[in-house]
């Protein structure tokens, strides 16, 4: 269980008896003047209220935070901590200016939450943020830290709804929206005013978990996991959040921290970091011949292998592999080669990523040049991956032959899936049996057989066609050939091409005699040639004719590029 220690706090107690750190690992402050009218309406209401009683509160949520150098590192309620702090600087705002010796008492409250106070003279140290942010970089990062020092300037005279319309940071555009409801607030209630203030700070209630443990990993650790088990309707912290809170912290100087912040900035821009870092995993796996079972994403990089992410050259990898997924290199492939790549693209698993991205790595860690037989390399992974799959349709046969696969470059130089798919090739009987039950695996089938068909078939986006329509109005006329002998051969693969999605609108469900017009005018060539087809009806024998012919083309392909 994890270990902790939670004890209700008012807001007074929470912002003035701690000091906070949003770790750089969390999202950017995202809240909106949506959520902050809702926060300030919640606090008003409860004001407001004729029932509420002197000693009742008003609870804004929890806190989810572990201690590290003397600050709280929140792990869940940034966006609620931060909006308070930007809500209590507005109040400030107004305090101070309207400051004199009835409201000198709610002043000092209110600076207390902010800053430090010196415990001899009694002032604010302004430079002193009880608020920080590793969050925020570039534009953002001067804007928190001067509305929380007093080097913000505000001009009354000023249009702040304008403002606010033109700002770019969320921490201006709540900030002074605050202002203008501290400031109508008072306006319309001169004589309450302050004791809103006085509500806000002790009778509005926070519930801080602070998380402990022998170390700050075990701290964090704990934070997460309570943090996930309380926030599980939300957006729980990604691996690759955390992954970059330490990468950062392992920087040393504040100049590499705002290299590797804005570095990771345009990667995340372009890329699904956890998607990277899996793949940066099974790079790592494959370096270290590791051929058992995966074990989580998280535990990999922050137990397993902890010290990768603190490796300077880490990230330069991962960069590397942000360029390879985000198609850098593609000017590098051949035809073949992207054609093979949208077979990839349909099979029901991503494990060929995987495996791609080992060799990606394995070809630059030996100079080899990676697009050098880049098409037989991707031919074995196509027919190793169905041939398996055909065999027994689960992940499990796949993963073992991944691991071989990847293990195998560093251990033997060469690509070596150690898998029986020749032997479940050789079952000829067996094999073709199951070969036309495998439903799920039809787009990578139709796909391999049309660019082995035609290798000049140009790659477009398209949608499954079937050829004899799914449902119609029948043809009487069709001898030997009815709606209940059709229905078993609809879903079989010798009905199914791929068509562009405007002409398989156009094509619906009409007959192959009114289909063979429209598929004139189609870019696949498989299309145009069903076109020129003799026959005006599609029937039973013709659908078994295709199959037949897609499964000989397909099981040749197999058998010359199984390992």
């Amino acid at each position: 269980m994890a270990e902790m220690k939670t004890e209700r706090k008012s807001v007074l107690d929470y912002l003035s008896k701690n000091k906070f750190l949003i770790p750089m690992y969390q999202r950017p402050y995202a809240w909106k003047q949506e959520e902050c009218e809702q926060l300030w309406n919640d606090i008003v209401d409860f004001f407001n209220d004729e029932n509420r009683k002197p000693e009742d509160e008003y609870f804004l949520g929890s806190v989810v935070m572990y201690k590290q150098n003397n600050r709280q590192n929140i792990i869940d309620g940034q966006q609620r901590t931060i909006s308070l702090s930007l809500l209590l600087k507005a109040l400030y705002i107004k305090a101070f200016k309207d400051r004199s010796e009835e409201t000198k008492n709610l002043v000092t409250m209110l600076e207390s939450c902010l800053w430090d106070i010196d415990d001899i003279s009694g002032k604010a140290d302004y430079t002193a943020m009880h608020l920080k942010s590793d969050v925020i970089i570039k534009d953002e990062e001067n804007i928190l830290e001067k509305i929380l020092t007093n080097g913000y300037n505000l001009d009354y005279n000023e249009d702040i709804e304008k403002k606010i319309k033109n700002s770019n940071s969320n921490y201006e555009k709540n900030y002074l929206f605050f202002i203008l409801k501290s400031d109508e607030f008072a306006k319309e209630n001169p004589t309450k005013w302050e004791k809103l203030c006085v509500v806000l700070l002790k009778s509005c209630i926070l519930l801080p978990i602070e998380c402990e443990g022998y170390d700050e990993d075990s701290r964090l650790e704990n934070a997460l996991r309570i943090f996930n088990t309380l926030n599980n309707r939300g957006i729980p912290l990604s691996d690759s959040d955390i992954f970059k809170g330490i990468i950062f912290k392992s920087k040393k100087t504040l100049e590499e921290r705002r290299e590797f912040a804005n570095k990771w900035k345009k990667l995340e821009n372009k890329n699904s970091m956890d998607f990277i870092f899996r793949n940066y995993m099974h790079v790592t796996r494959a370096r270290n011949k590791i051929k058992t079972s995966e074990i989580g994403l998280r535990n990999f990089f922050t137990k397993e292998h902890k010290k990768i992410l603190k490796d300077d050259n880490t990230i330069n990898e991962i960069e590397e592999l942000c360029q390879f997924w985000n198609g850098d290199f593609d000017d590098n492939y051949t035809h073949k080669s992207l054609q093979l790549y949208e077979v990839l693209h349909c099979l029901p698993n991503d494990y060929w990523n995987y495996l791609d991205s080992a060799y990606f790595m394995y070809c630059k860690d030996i100079n080899k040049n990676y697009f050098e037989g880049h098409d037989l390399f991707l031919k074995k992974i196509i027919a190793n991956f169905l041939v398996k799959l055909i065999n027994k349709p689960t992940i499990s046969e796949i993963k073992p032959i991944v691991f071989n696969a990847y293990v195998s470059l560093y251990s033997k130089e060469e690509l070596d899936f150690q898998t029986d798919s020749k032997q479940i090739l050789e079952n000829e009987i067996l094999f073709k049996e199951q070969f036309f039950k495998a439903n799920k695996l039809i787009p990578s089938l139709l796909t391999l057989n049309l660019y082995l068909k035609y290798p000049n078939q140009p790659i477009f986006k398209a949608e499954i066609e079937h050829i004899f329509p799914k449902t119609t109005n029948w043809r009487p006329s069709y001898t030997g050939w009815d709606k209940e002998k059709a229905e078993p051969f609809i879903e079989s693969i010798g009905n199914k091409m791929w068509l562009e999605k405007r002409l398989n609108v156009k094509a619906s469900n009409g007959y192959f005699d009114e289909k063979k017009e429209k598929y004139k005018n189609s870019v696949f060539l498989e299309a145009q040639d069903l076109a020129k087809y003799s026959k005006n009806d599609w029937l039973k024998e013709d659908i078994e004719q295709r199959s037949e012919e897609i499964y000989k083309r397909l099981k040749e392909f197999f058998e010359k590029n199984v390992m």
